[in-house]
């Protein structure tokens, strides 16, 4: 309950920029290594230690439900990437399939 109650003092209206900032930040950096090794995995485990890194060197400070809200973000992302993927699949095949 205390990670509850501490997150009051981290999210506070000063700091929603640069938690924003972070977020957008860490889920480039996840995205690019997802976009080059093509492994969904080590893009969204990483996006945890990305962020809290950045954080730390930033922010001075991180919080662990701010760890799993990078984490969900990433995993947002890397699904609507796949969806896109796949409905361009989808529609290559019923292109093929009308030509025939």
């Amino acid at each position: 309950m205390s990670y509850v109650n501490d997150l009051q003092y981290y999210i506070g209206s000063a700091s929603i920029g640069i938690l924003l900032e972070l977020l957008l930040v860490t889920t480039c950096i996840s995205t690019i290594i997802y976009l080059v090794t093509k492994n969904q995995y080590i893009s969204y485990l990483s996006s945890a230690p990305i962020f809290y890194f950045l954080s730390i060197i930033l922010y001075h400070n991180s919080h662990f439900i701010l760890l799993v809200l990078a984490m969900t973000v990433q995993a947002l992302v890397i699904l609507f990437i796949q969806k896109k993927n796949l409905l361009k699949v989808i529609t290559m095949k019923d292109k093929a399939h009308d030509s025939i």
